[in-house]
């Protein structure tokens, strides 16, 4: 899961940056190298931030699922 995010989340920035690199007129090599370098700095954000998020999930799961099979404190009279 981390690494489809950090995939997803470096290409979306690799293609913004090379958008905005036309629109400013950039040349072509310097805006491929900044892009490049921009994918993959964000691809190593979106390693962290996807691991973060499914230890997150993966504990909430985990702390559901033992409230649903935990015995209930009420007793029925």
């Amino acid at each position: 899961m981390a690494k489809q995010f950090a995939i997803r989340l470096s290409l979306i920035m690799f293609a913004v940056s090379v958008i905005e690199s036309a629109v400013t007129g950039e040349a072509f090599h310097a805006a491929l190298i900044a892009a490049g370098t921009k994918a993959v700095c964000f691809f190593v954000i979106g390693l962290f931030v996807g691991e973060i998020a499914r230890r997150v999930v993966e504990e909430n799961a985990v702390a559901e699922f033992a409230d649903i099979t935990a015995p209930s404190a009420v007793q029925e009279s």
